[in-house]
């Protein structure tokens, strides 16, 4: 592919939160564009380092951040060709136990193998550059320069993702596990204001307790969806794609045996813009009424294109959830829900 036809991004933060980014890019940036541009591994990085202050000790990742593009309306000229736009990260600890971080940020005219990029960057980049860091300290000792070692670890790892760019999309089993929804976020945006509301259960009832250890928190899986759509709306500004904007389509995070993922369709009309999300988490031994991806993709879409009532859906998607909305989009309402829905007690 030519450089002007993705966007690329390889950002890897040490043990000492120490920030080093590689970002492959067409030529014609301006100057102020540059200089935002290195910003963005700070921002891309920022909630992963959020999830290990805010879960109490629990080392939870975020695995990856996928979005959908889509033409804004009456645009037909000059149309950017990028497609896709996906982040994925990888955690490995160091030796002294502490994280390590690296993440690629990826825009792409292909609707990408998420899978085959995200597996490259967990099984072999990360671990070469943690490997590569140890034994070049013992071979060279006080010779060994830190800086230029990460600066080609980062130019190989970006050429081995650039290399793997293009690869059809497969269908992988996990399409077809079986989760349990724990709460649903709506979103909506127009041309003045944004705003976006949780639905869970009952702040008193057993089973948000239950649940608290499958997430990183309440807070945290409410904020996430704004900020990445925010952070890649803007970084496309930066490389002067203006015809499309993003819309986030699925966030992943893990830890250890746990996994929490939050999946979103959206709807654009008169540049009025209105999202439906629901938090999963695999069926376990203390979930039922389970399904997979494809049922809450199609009953989120009801909302959406039939016009059904929410709370219908919301019934029909977990019937235990409660009908009372808690607002995301203002530091009160996040912080009623941290206070309410985050605390064990």
């Amino acid at each position: 592919m030519k450089d002007s036809e993705f966007i690329l991004g390889l950002f890897f933060s040490d043990e000492y939160s120490l920030i080093y980014d590689n970002i492959k890019f067409s030529e014609g940036l301006s100057q102020d564009a540059e200089s935002n541009l290195k910003m963005i591994s700070y921002k891309f990085l920022g909630p992963l380092f959020l999830t290990s202050a805010n879960t109490s000790g629990t080392n939870w990742k975020i695995e990856f951040i996928e979005s959908s593009l889509s033409l804004h309306q009456g645009r037909t000229l000059d149309v950017d060709i990028i497609q896709s736009f996906f982040n994925i990260n990888s955690t490995i600890e160091s030796e002294e136990g502490l994280p390590t971080h690296l993440s690629a940020m990826i825009g792409s005219p292909h609707t990408e193998d998420i899978k085959l990029l995200y597996d490259k960057l967990v099984e072999y980049i990360h671990p070469s550059i943690i490997q590569g860091r140890i034994v070049n300290e013992s071979l060279l000792g006080g010779d060994f320069v830190y800086k230029n070692f990460i600066k080609g670890e980062l130019e190989r790892g970006l050429n081995l993702l650039q290399f793997s760019l293009g690869s059809a999309r497969k269908m992988y089993w996990e399409e077809q596990q079986k989760y349990y929804c724990i709460a649903v976020i709506e979103r909506i945006i127009d041309k003045d204001t944004k705003s976006s509301y949780l639905y869970t259960f009952y702040k008193d009832d057993l089973i948000r307790k239950q649940f608290l250890s499958y997430i990183p928190s309440y807070y945290i899986m409410a904020i996430l969806p704004d900020y990445y759509e925010n952070l890649i709306h803007e970084t496309l500004e930066l490389f002067n794609i203006t015809s499309i904007y993003p819309n986030v389509r699925k966030i992943r995070l893990s830890r250890q045996d746990k996994q929490a993922i939050y999946i979103e369709e959206n709807l654009v009309e008169n540049g009025f813009k209105k999202s439906w999300g629901v938090i999963l988490i695999p069926e376990n031994e203390f979930t039922n009424d389970c399904n997979n991806l494809a049922f809450y993709k199609r009953n989120l879409r009801a909302i959406l294109d039939v016009y059904k009532d929410p709370i219908e859906i919301i019934r029909k998607i977990n019937p235990q959830l409660s009908f009372e909305k808690y607002c995301t989009s203002s530091e009160e309402g996040l912080n009623e829900i941290s206070d309410y829905f985050d605390n064990a007690d």
